[in-house]
């Protein structure tokens, strides 16, 4: 296996548990529309939003905040 395999293998994998850890718990906050709920109230796009569920992008500092506070 080259370097470049296994740093790609090695962001995937990062992204994963990411998404596993807080696209899971935005999806089990808002089952409908997970990234739109989230967009609202954060503010920011739906896109953006989707990108943080989906573990593409670390989740913002607002949006852990929100999450957060849901919770509670």
């Amino acid at each position: 296996m080259s370097e470049s395999e296994s740093t790609s293998e090695l962001r995937s994998k990062s992204s994963d548990e990411r998404s596993c850890k807080f696209g899971t718990v935005v999806r089990a906050l808002w089952p409908i529309k997970p990234a739109l709920n989230l967009a609202q109230r954060i503010p920011c796009s739906e896109r953006a939003a989707q990108f943080y569920i989906n573990g593409e992008r670390k989740p913002s500092a607002r949006a852990l905040v929100v999450v957060m506070d849901e919770i509670d």
